[in-house]
């Protein structure tokens, strides 16, 4: 069992914050999908297994009883061993992921790892609604005026079909092309806070 503060470049006094940014930054390092390093994806496992442990307040709190910690909090020998012997399962789950991740793109495991699903989606999904209800509003003030000029013939009748293919077909576009366009947001923001870590 390793030191995981020090693999991560912290001390056992890291704040969650802490031990988060230092594992983003590690982790763009050493993911195989942009490292150079002939040995990226075992220094990739190495800090994903150090994070997995150290993010999780329960297990983190069970590896500092444990003497592989820095944490002048120790356990008594006997307890030690039943620490240890659930953070190294902990591990072993840590390092399936880790390899996981490591066959996949960088930018697709940041936004997984790092991205809420809610962060993620409920931006389109509020965008969307806008769209739609925009979209609603303005056929509805455009059937409005007709039935003040027209009233109540042939002509409305045919408007509020038009309006509502109009509204379908329209809602579709602007939802798609905001859809779009989200995205290759969230693809900026993610090169973005790239770069500030790499520099």
């Amino acid at each position: 069992m390793a030191n995981h503060y020090q693999t991560l470049g912290l001390t056992h006094e890291a704040s969650s914050d802490e031990i988060r940014d230092a594992y983003r930054s590690l982790a763009k390092k050493y993911h195989p999908d942009v490292s150079e390093l002939p040995d990226s994806e075992d220094l990739f496992i190495e800090v994903t297994e150090a994070y997995e442990i150290l993010s999780d307040p329960t297990k983190r709190r069970r590896y500092d009883l444990t003497r592989h910690s820095p944490s002048p909090r120790m356990a008594g020998a006997r307890k030690q061993k039943v620490y240890e012997s659930y953070v190294e399962k902990q591990q072993e789950s840590a390092r399936k992921k880790a390899k996981e991740y490591s066959k996949v793109k960088y930018q697709k495991f940041d936004h997984e790892y790092f991205d809420s699903v809610a962060g993620f989606y409920f931006p389109k999904f509020l965008g969307c609604a806008a769209i739609a209800i925009l979209m609603l509003l303005a056929c509805a003030l455009i059937l409005f005026l007709t039935v003040l000029i027209f009233g109540n013939s042939a002509i409305t009748v045919l408007m509020v079909f038009i309006l509502l293919m109009v509204l379908v077909a329209g809602t579709a576009y602007f939802s798609t092309m905001f859809d779009v366009w989200h995205n290759a947001r969230q693809k900026q923001r993610v090169r973005s806070r790239t770069r500030k870590r790499s520099s």
